[in-house]
C-alpha cells in the first residue's frame, strides 16, 4: 500500500495504480464501516436499554429507521437504495437537531460564565481581601507567563491564549470589540467563502444571536431554562436567587449534556451505515462484513452480549492505520489526477469515496453538500458578512444586562485570533484587566480558575 500511494504521489503508471487504489480503498473501508458500525450500534442499543430510555423513547422514530437499516444490512443482499435514502434523511434530522443543541449549549456557557463570576459576591470584604492575599501577584504573572508560553508548538500557544483571554475580565467599548471582529473578518479576504461562514456561524452562536432554523419549540425543557436565565436581572441578584440559577444552569448543563451524547452515538451508526451503502456496490470480497452481519442482526431485535464482540477485538486499530494511509492520497488524486480519473471512467467511484471518507471521520456533522466550495470571499462578500454580523451583535447587546454583556465579549474574544504581538503585551494586558479589576470577587474567582489551570497542567506534565 506505501509503495502504491508513493507510486501514484510521483504520478507513476497511473492507469493501473487509480485502479488497484479502488481496489484497496474498497476492501479496507468496507471492513472500517462494518467494524465501526457493529462497535456503535453495539454502543447505542447498550445505552437506549440501560441508561436514556426516556430519550430513546421520545426519538423513537429515529431509533425504529436505524434497527430497520440494521435488519436490512444484515441480508446477503441488501436493498441498499431505500436504506440509503432513509438514511440521508436521517442525518439531515440529527444534523439539524445538534445545530439547536449547539446554539444552546453556547447559551449555556454564556450564563455560566456570568454566574460563576458572581460565585464569591456575597463574601465580607474581610473575607475577599484575605482570599486575595493569597496570591502574590508578581509570582502570579510568572507563572502564567510559563503556563502561556512554556511550549515550542505555537498551536498551543494559540490556544492558551485564546482560553486565557477569554476569562481575564473584559474592560473594553463595544466599539472596540466590534474594530477587532471585523479585522478578523478580513484575514478571510481571498479565501474560500465556506471558511468565512464557519467563523461568523461560530460567533454568532457564541454570542447568542444565532436563531436554529429548525426544531425550535420541540424541546421546551431547554427553551424554559434559557428563557428564565436570560431573563434573571443579574446585577441585583441575592443569594437566593443565585442559588436557584446556578441549580437551574446545572441542570441544563446535565441535560444538554446527555442528549448531545446521544445524539452523537446516532450519528455515528448512521453515518457507518451510509459509508457502507455506498462502499457496496463496489465489493466482491465481503471480509469482515461476513462477522458483523449476525450482530447486527441481534442489535436490530435490541438483544446484545458482550461476547458478540469478541471475535471483533483489536481488528479495528488496524483498519485505522489501513484507511489513514488511503486517506492521505485521496486529496491529491482529486486535485492534481481529476482528467486521468475522468478518462479512465472513475470519478463516479473517487466522488463517493470521498463521501465515504467524510462520514467516516472524527467530523460526524460535517456538511456533505458543501465539504469544499471554490467560491471566493472576496472584499464584498467579507463587508457584506462583517456588517451582518455587527448589526447582529449590536441589537443582541442593547437587549441584554451588563453582565451578560461582558458574558459575550469574553466568549468572542477566546475565538478571535490573538491580538497581541508580543509576551510583553499579553502579560501587561492580564497586569492591567485582571490585578486591576475592581470587582474583588470577580478577580479572585478568575485568578483561582487560571491558578487551578496551571497546576493542572503541571500535575499532567
Amino acid at each position: 500500500m506505501r509503495q502504491l500511494i508513493q507510486d501514484i504521489h510521483k504520478g507513476k503508471n497511473l492507469e493501473s495504480n487509480l485502479k488497484i487504489y479502488i481496489e484497496l480503498a474498497v476492501q479496507n473501508y468496507l471492513d472500517y464501516a462494518s467494524l465501526e458500525l457493529t462497535f456503535s450500534a453495539y454502543t447505542m442499543m447498550q445505552e437506549i436499554l440501560e441508561e436514556k430510555q426516556g430519550l430513546a423513547e421520545k426519538e423513537k422514530s429515529a431509533i425504529d429507521a436505524i434497527c430497520f437499516a440494521l435488519k436490512e444490512m444484515a441480508k446477503e443482499e441488501p436493498n441498499v437504495c431505500p436504506v440509503l435514502e432513509q438514511m440521508k434523511t436521517l442525518r439531515k434530522e440529527i444534523t439539524g437537531k445538534m445545530d439547536l443543541f449547539t446554539a444552546y449549549t453556547d447559551r449555556l456557557i454564556c450564563y455560566e460564565y456570568v454566574l460563576n463570576r458572581m460565585e464569591l459576591k456575597y463574601l465580607s470584604a474581610k473575607e475577599l481581601n484575605k482570599k486575595l492575599a493569597e496570591f502574590n501577584e508578581e509570582e502570579y504573572l510568572q507563572q502564567i507567563s510559563v503556563y502561556l508560553f512554556g511550549n515550542k508548538d505555537q498551536s498551543v500557544v494559540r490556544d492558551k491564549l485564546r482560553l486565557v483571554m477569554g476569562q481575564i475580565p473584559v474592560y473594553m467599548t463595544k466599539n472596540k470589540l466590534y474594530e477587532k471582529i471585523g479585522a478578523a473578518l478580513t484575514l478571510y479576504k481571498g479565501g474560500d467563502r465556506q471558511s468565512i461562514d464557519d467563523f461568523v456561524y461560530m460567533l454568532r452562536t457564541a454570542a447568542m444571536v444565532y436563531e436554529p432554523p429548525k426544531y425550535v419549540g420541540e424541546y421546551p425543557e431547554f427553551e424554559q431554562v434559557l428563557h428564565v436565565l436570560g431573563e434573571a436581572n443579574y446585577a441585583d441578584m441575592d443569594e437566593k436567587a443565585y442559588v436557584n440559577m446556578t441549580q437551574l444552569l446545572a441542570q441544563g448543563v446535565s441535560s444538554i449534556h446527555e442528549i448531545t451524547d446521544f445524539y452523537y452515538t446516532l450519528q455515528k451508526v448512521v453515518n457507518s451505515i451510509y459509508a457502507l451503502c455506498l462502499i457496496l456496490p463496489y465489493v466482491e470480497d465481503m471480509g469482515l462484513l461476513k462477522d458483523c452481519r449476525q450482530i447486527w442482526n441481534g442489535l436490530a431485535e435490541k438483544k446484545y452480549q458482550d461476547e458478540m464482540l469478541l471475535p471483533l477485538e483489536g481488528k479495528i486499530e488496524k483498519n485505522v492505520e489501513k484507511t489513514s494511509y488511503m486517506e492521505s492520497i485521496l486529496q491529491e488524486i482529486n486535485d492534481s489526477y481529476k482528467e486521468e480519473v475522468e478518462k479512465l471512467g472513475l470519478t463516479s467511484f473517487y466522488d463517493e469515496f470521498g463521501t465515504v471518507v467524510n462520514l467516516l471521520s472524527d467530523s460526524l456533522f460535517i456538511d456533505l453538500e458543501n465539504v469544499s466550495t471554490e467560491a471566493v470571499a472576496d472584499a464584498a462578500y467579507v463587508q457584506a458578512q462583517t456588517e451582518k454580523l455587527l448589526d447582529e451583535l449590536s441589537e443582541k447587546m442593547s437587549q441584554v444586562s451588563r453582565p451578560v454583556k461582558r458574558a459575550i465579549m469574553g466568549q468572542i474574544i477566546e475565538k478571535l485570533p490573538m491580538m497581541f504581538q508580543k509576551s510583553e503585551e499579553v502579560l501587561e494586558y492580564i497586569r492591567t484587566n485582571l490585578f486591576g479589576c475592581q470587582d474583588k470577587a470577580e478577580k479572585v474567582i478568575v485568578m483561582t480558575m487560571l491558578w487551578d489551570l496551571m497546576q493542572e497542567e503541571k500535575e499532567w506534565s
